[in-house]
């Protein structure tokens, strides 16, 4: 009786296993195909300090993804090395989409400024959705008499001396296209670095530098106040903010065809339905009106996109800025 006791056990103790083991791979499947996500919160990684646009942009996708899935969406902080401490928690991060990263154009950008990146953004990462884009603009102060880039580099060349201008940082997209803008339009230029944009335009307000590289919903602000002059936006067409600024392609001076973007990303290893999934509830989120208007007040232009089309943005951009970066000769480390 007892051996026949110890054996219904075991065997009852087998049946259990078997259908916890069961269980699992159920799981693991509906997780495979996207129907089980998310199964607990989501983390979003913006590899950033918080406060800034692309701060907001990440809230404000994080509130709309909760609701739809019924499930926490955390922004979580984490800059440093120029975003490349976020990125490379999420590409080194469970494949299971509970981890995602929000992000800027510094993603592709930071792999070629510094030497011992630790990640691949081609490589390690699976794009999500190109959520956003967004212009940089050359402005000057208006004391200098110059009314187009045209009479700007005619300036430049009469002073016999490197003209100065200011961008949001060393490495940033703003510096990289100034650099780009001096060589293409063969005038001499003197980068001051500035540790955010709002210091660089107390120093453009105040007279103390003469140039910068701005947001363009910053530009369009001081412009109106005549307290700046906007002379060119980068990008491959005109900024929706400022519809009566040329592209500099437009005023004379190609090379300064990218904008910035926002997007987001998984782990690469990322199950496609699952990445499928994300894309869609986040193209989803972007074309909520009240969203849409809350943007268009920051000088953000949604945009959303597919999986592969935002791959293709991703391969050509690391492309170019690794050519723009190798030609500047900037390294920051």
């Amino acid at each position: 009786m007892q051996q026949q006791r110890r054996k219904v056990l075991q065997q009852l103790g087998l049946g259990l296993a078997g259908a916890a083991f069961g269980g699992i791979g159920l799981n693991a499947r509906a997780q495979a195909n996207g129907t089980g996500y998310p199964s607990r919160a989501v983390r979003v990684v913006y590899p950033y300090q918080a406060g800034g646009t692309g701060d907001v942009v990440a809230r404000q996708i994080a509130e709309g993804l909760a609701k739809a899935w019924g499930k926490p969406v955390i922004v979580d902080n984490r800059p440093g090395a120029g975003g490349m401490i976020g990125a490379d928690m999420v590409a080194k991060a469970d494949p299971d989409g509970h981890t995602l990263l929000l992000t800027l154009t510094g993603m592709v950008q930071a792999p070629s400024l510094y030497s011992k990146a630790s990640y691949n953004p081609v490589r390690d990462f699976a794009p999500v959705s190109e959520l956003a884009t967004s212009h940089l603009a050359l402005v000057v102060q208006p004391s200098l008499g110059v009314t187009s880039l045209k009479q700007l580099i005619d300036y430049i060349g009469k002073q016999g001396k490197p003209f100065a201008y200011g961008s949001y940082g060393l490495g940033s997209s703003g510096h990289l296209q100034m650099e780009i803008f001096g060589r293409n339009a063969n005038v001499a230029l003197t980068h001051v670095p500035y540790k955010g944009e709002a210091p660089m335009i107390n120093d453009l307000l105040g007279g103390q530098l003469p140039a910068g590289m701005i947001a363009a919903v910053s530009a369009r602000q001081h412009a109106a106040a005549g307290k700046l002059r906007v002379l060119a936006v980068a990008g491959s067409g005109r900024s929706p903010l400022l519809p009566d600024v040329p592209t500099f392609a437009e005023a004379g001076v190609r090379g300064l065809e990218r904008q910035g973007w926002i997007g987001m990303f998984a782990p690469a290893a990322t199950p496609r339905a699952i990445v499928e999934k994300v894309s869609a509830d986040v193209n989803r989120t972007l074309a909520n009106p009240d969203f849409r208007a809350r943007m268009v007040d920051l000088g953000i232009v949604l945009k959303g996109s597919t999986p592969s089309a935002f791959a293709d943005v991703v391969k050509t951009e690391q492309a170019y800025w690794a050519e723009a970066i190798r030609a500047s000769d900037i390294r920051l480390d």
